[in-house]
């Protein structure tokens, strides 16, 4: 075997066993993070009993009710009491917080703030409604255009072209939501939503166990073109305020 292919069974090992860790977890994954930033400040200001005292009590204020089954699971991975569960448990979960790729940016990439709109492809906006900002990203052979609120990356929208309609199954939603958020298990909360904002029909698929909402969103009578917006879970109800102002501008 060489060794491009021994890598790659490698790689898809180790990826199920993540899959297979994360599956197992005995409470809600997000809790961790939050249970060894609570332990990190407790145990610096009390030390540690040789217990698990002080989880105990963050499992309680946090109202988890199999708090047998959360002491356990934290021994069998080497956390018997608070200082090890710190020391020992904290480390399996550093893949909540890979580190940050830079990329190296395009340098025939430029972007401005433009103030109007009007395509080939009958998209015509003619002021842009605050909060929202235009800006134009034109590289060598591409143009493309971003509305965002502010400064923001938070809450962005994407102009596209070249899209047929919103009439899909689905399964075919929940499938573009994760190929792009890359989020491939935990999806039994996945779901969509379809509704309109006057002349325009809308899809949002989310979930409450992931931050990412995706939305999509065309014209009924023209559909030449589309708005993709990318927001997040704890703001999507104000974002589509916003973004119903700006459907409203289109002209």
């Amino acid at each position: 075997m060489d060794k491009k292919n021994r890598k790659e069974i490698l790689d898809r090992l180790n990826k199920e066993k993540l899959i297979e860790f994360r599956q197992n977890l005995p409470i809600d994954e997000v809790l961790f993070p939050k249970l060894f930033d609570f332990l990190d400040t407790e145990l610096e200001k009390n030390g540690c009993n040789h217990s698990p005292f002080i989880t105990k009590s963050f499992l309680q204020k946090n109202s988890i009710s199999n708090i047998i089954e959360v002491t356990e699971w934290l021994a069998k991975n080497g956390g018997y009491c608070d200082c090890e569960i710190l020391a020992n448990v904290e480390d399996l979960f550093e893949y909540l917080n890979p580190p940050k790729i830079k990329t190296i940016p395009e340098q025939n990439t430029h972007k401005r703030k433009i103030s109007s709109l009007k395509t080939d492809f009958n998209f015509c906006i003619e002021k842009i409604p605050s909060p929202w900002n235009l800006i134009e990203i034109t590289s060598t052979d591409n143009k493309e255009y971003l509305f965002q609120i502010g400064k923001s990356n938070n809450c962005t929208v994407n102009l596209q072209s070249d899209f047929s309609s919103l009439q899909h199954d689905d399964a075919i939603w929940i499938k573009l939501w994760v190929n792009e958020t890359k989020l491939n298990y935990n999806l039994a909360n996945l779901c969509t939503e379809r509704f309109e904002i006057g002349n325009y029909s809308a899809i949002i698929v989310k979930t409450k166990d992931w931050v990412p909402v995706k939305i999509w969103c065309t014209k009924k009578d023209d559909p030449q073109w589309f708005l993709k917006m990318n927001t997040e879970l704890n703001r999507y109800k104000g974002d589509l305020k916003e973004f119903e102002k700006l459907l409203n501008s289109i002209v």
